[in-house]
């Protein structure tokens, strides 16, 4: 049972730092907006399609259909957000205990591998916990709570603790296939930015292994090259699809104009999401930052310091130094030259625009320093002069702590956080306490120990769930979630196939995940063909607007047909709003800029014209009485039944997107990219059936290498299990 107890430990004081969350009822950490707004109605629309027996490939509720899995952050590729959404909902809706444990089981998973690596380092078992829960539940992964950014975040300590066995001689290959595996599985979660920076420290460590390592430099590179290989294939359901979307998208960035795929990330923007060298006072003052949070508290500094101390001659130390410096001067971004260098040089590096967010570098190499700082208290004479100086500095440092505070007191100001002067004080009196006891043979080596990791916990918790808002509050952004069931109810009783446009200001969510009805507008990725020109009124009645969501009427013409409890009205809009037709009149136009002039050129009829930006179909003009509907319409999946006289195009009011295929009566079809945005396929005249499935050959390749990937890391970890 003993190899359990260290892992048991850390989960019980995973459960005792976010005691907010799963022992009470109280708060949630749910209820900022971006979380409420965006990321819980992606959790309860994934998880409503699995109940349906369903993996959501494409979202089809938020402008025209984006595809959700090619969006990354949604998480749809992740294999442990399968089992969340499987997870008994409650009269149809997610769980937000379940979201709660699911969040702190994150934080665990993070704390147990960062726990793995320094046993494989030859950490004792309290060095490894202390480790564990500075990395997993302070610093980066303690503070971000986008659970994309976290689900990337933990698989750092996994990565490096495989490429250094590898390093080390250890059935090399093999553990060079798991780390890249890691790094690969990492990519699964949906955000780049984490992977990327650690995918930057993994190349930084095999380039100082080529330079400095008695391993030839031949097998270096062969190894090298597997790591690379496997990251590829494991990363492959969610790279290949992105890199699809990511080209027919625009990316906000905090920029003036949106920027594409081509387009690189403005430095400024990287500038502006650099950790400022001030906040760097942040990592041992609880709130002395601006942007990402990057405390770790006293304890963990300076043991990390003392490890330094003691083993600088050791190589691991020298590592782990390195890693931790390269990731703080990383995170600086713009404030420091060597940033720029990389923007400039390295590839997909602009693509991360928060380079403070590289953090988590320094908090993983700080908090692996922190477990040798912890082993050298037993293995350094009392009187060590290390310690004496860290007394001496934290004492210092309380005093200068206290005068600031007492200073603000005078002032009048008040911490719009912890706060931080006082607690940091009262942090580095009681570490200068515990390391003069130590000292002083006052308290035993074991109680040192024991009492340093439990100040570590003192420190974490001051910070770490500081923010969690109470749960029900009148003003949470999660309150709204619940308003407006009325108005869905209403709108899931016209007869009709319906859209609406809704006010964005009035709600702030997306509506269309949340309750899952067709809305126009979200707060989720965008492809090119839609949102440039999707302000334009003439443009938008392409997508069947049949209604509109809001507390007052936004253009001419709109008729109330209902109240909300909340507020909020539904208003008809003016003409018709099919959601299929056929069209007998197709031609070409020049660029993309030409669509908003042919929609408003006189004489031109949407409901019998198309136009196109490439090779345009014959088709047939006649008089006779046609039908066309959509009969049934799943998450990937479109039929429509259409009755011609003559042959013509059959347009759905669906986004155009590479990934979907068409049959005719069971025949496969060409699909059109109708007016540049819409899907329409050439029938002949009579009956037909038309189905178009949303199946990418993206997402089907990237399945195969996924499962490639992980199959092959399984069967050379298998391999090398036997022969050792």
């Amino acid at each position: 049972m003993r190899p359990l107890a260290g892992p048991a430990l850390l989960f019980l004081l995973t459960v005792g730092i976010f005691w907010k969350l799963v022992l009470t009822n109280q708060y949630t950490w749910l209820a900022q907006p971006d979380y409420a707004n965006q990321v819980l109605p992606w959790l309860q629309f994934q998880a409503g399609e699995w109940h349906q027996g369903q993996f959501p490939l494409w979202d089809p509720y938020h402008w025209g259909g984006q595809s959700l899995i090619g969006q990354g952050q949604p998480g749809a590729a992740y294999p442990l957000n399968w089992i969340l959404f499987l997870l008994p909902l409650r009269n149809g809706w997610i769980r937000q205990s379940y979201v709660h444990w699911y969040f702190v089981l994150i934080h665990f998973m993070g704390a147990l591998f960062c726990y793995w690596l320094c046993r494989d380092l030859k950490r004792s078992r309290t060095a490894a916990i202390l480790a564990g829960a500075a990395f997993g539940l302070s610093g980066y992964v303690g503070n971000v709570d986008w659970p994309q950014m976290l689900n990337g975040a933990i698989w750092a300590p996994v990565v490096f603790l495989f490429l250094l066995r590898a390093m080390r001689g250890e059935s090399p290959a093999t553990n060079a296939i798991l780390a890249g595996a890691a790094l690969g599985f990492s990519l699964l979660s949906g955000h780049h930015q984490a992977p990327l920076f650690v995918a930057l420290a993994a190349a930084a460590t095999w380039i100082y292994y080529f330079v400095a390592a008695p391993m030839p430099r031949r097998k270096i590179v062969c190894l090298a090259a597997l790591f690379a290989v496997f990251v590829v294939l494991t990363g492959g359901l969610q790279v290949l699809p992105a890199y699809e979307y990511g080209k027919l998208s625009l990316r906000w960035v905090n920029a003036p104009e949106p920027v594409g795929w081509n387009d690189p990330v403005p430095y400024f923007v990287h500038h502006n999401y650099s950790l400022g060298p001030l906040s760097i006072f942040g990592i041992v003052i609880p709130g002395a930052h601006t942007g990402v949070n990057p405390f770790l508290g006293l304890a963990v500094i300076s043991l990390a310091l003392l490890g330094i101390a003691a083993g600088w001659h050791e190589r691991m130390i020298r590592f782990w130094g390195a890693i931790a410096i390269g990731g703080l001067v990383f995170s600086l971004g713009g404030n420091s030259v060597f940033h720029g260098a990389l923007y400039a040089i390295v590839p997909m590096v602009e693509k991360a625009r928060s380079p403070g967010m590289a953090i988590l570098i320094f908090h993983l190499g700080a908090a692996v320093l922190a477990a040798y700082g912890l082993d050298a208290i037993g293995s350094q004479a009392r009187d060590w002069v290390w310690t004496r100086r860290v007394v001496w500095v934290a004492l210092a440092l309380s005093a200068a702590l206290y005068a600031t505070r007492f200073v603000q007191i005078i002032k009048s100001v008040e911490p719009q956080g912890p706060d931080g002067p006082a607690l940091a004080g009262l942090s580095a009196l009681l570490l200068a306490g515990l390391y003069q006891g130590w000292r002083r043979s006052a308290l035993s080596e074991r109680a040192t120990r024991v009492l340093l990791v439990l100040l570590m916990l003192f420190e974490t918790g001051t910070v770490t769930g500081f923010y969690y808002q109470r749960s029900g509050a009148p003003d949470s952004p999660l309150e709204r979630l619940k308003q407006n069931a009325d108005i869905v109810r209403f709108l899931r009783d016209q007869t009709q196939p319906f859209r609406a446009e809704i006010d964005t200001e009035a709600v702030p969510f997306n509506f269309g995940d949340w309750f899952g009805v067709d809305i126009f507008e979200g707060f989720c990725g965008v492809t090119k063909n839609v949102i440039v020109n999707h302000g334009a009124p003439l443009f938008r009645d392409l997508f069947a607007l049949g209604y509109y969501i809001g507390p007052k009427p936004a253009r001419d013409g709109q008729v109330e047909i209902f109240s909300g409890e909340s507020g909020l009205k539904v208003y008809r809009n003016p003409g018709q709003h099919d959601r299929a037709w056929a069209v007998h009149d197709a031609f070409e136009i020049p660029h993309d800029k030409a669509v908003l002039p042919t929609l408003s050129r006189p004489g031109f009829d949407r409901k019998r014209q198309t136009f196109l930006l490439g090779a345009v179909p014959t088709l047939q003009a006649c008089e006779t009485n046609e039908s066309v509907r959509a009969v049934a319409r799943e998450t990937n999946r479109l039929v429509i039944e259409a009755n011609l006289g003559c042959r013509g195009m059959v347009v759905a009011s669906e986004t155009y997107s590479p990934g979907w295929s068409a049959t005719v009566d069971g025949k496969p079809a060409h699909i059109y990219e109708a007016y540049t945005v819409l899907r329409g396929v050439v029938v002949e005249a009579g009956h037909h059936q038309i189905e178009m499935r949303y199946r990418p050959r993206s997402v089907l390749l990237g399945a195969v290498m996924t499962v490639a990937g992980l199959a092959g890391a399984l069967f050379f970890w298998i391999y090398s299990r036997i022969r050792s």
